[in-house]
Parts: structure tokens; C-alpha cells; sequence
């Protein structure tokens, strides 16, 4: 499972980066959250508003202010997938 924050580097993308890190503790997944700061991908993904969740290359549904139980339900969605 490939897990990344699109975003600036922002206290919101720190947020959702530690309760994505949360949730995959708390789901005992082994994979690593990588951050891309990549403006030109970031527009090549349609993507508008930061930070955006992306697991195995999908864009999640409106991610801004998710809390790690909503996360934990998204990453055992997409483990199914």
C-alpha cells in the first residue's frame, strides 16, 4: 500500500500526516507516509485543495480535517481493494 500527502509542508499537512501515521500504528499496517511537495505533480493530479490523501495512487475523497478513526476506516477500505 503506497500512502501520500500531497501538500506544502503546511500545519495542516502536519496534522493529517501524524493521524495518517496514527491510524496505520493503530491498524499495525507496514508502510510509510510519503510527502510530495511537487507543485507540477500536484497539478498533473487535478488536485486543488491541500493537503490531499492519495493511497495506492487515488485520490481520496475531501481529506483536510479527517480524524484517525475516519483514516483507519479508508486505509482497511483500500487494504480490501
Amino acid at each position: 500500500m503506497t500512502i501520500e500527502i500531497l501538500g506544502e509542508g503546511c500545519s495542516k499537512c502536519n496534522v493529517m500526516k501524524n493521524n495518517v501515521q496514527q491510524a496505520i500504528n493503530d491498524l499495525g499496517l507496514h508502510t510509510k507516509v510519503i510527502v510530495d511537495m511537487d507543485p507540477g505533480r500536484i497539478a498533473k493530479l487535478g488536485v486543488l485543495y491541500l493537503p490531499q490523501l492519495v493511497i495506492d495512487g487515488r485520490i481520496t475523497p475531501s481529506s483536510i480535517w479527517r480524524s484517525v478513526e475516519d483514516l483507519k476506516e479508508l486505509l482497511q477500505t483500500a487494504r480490501k481493494q
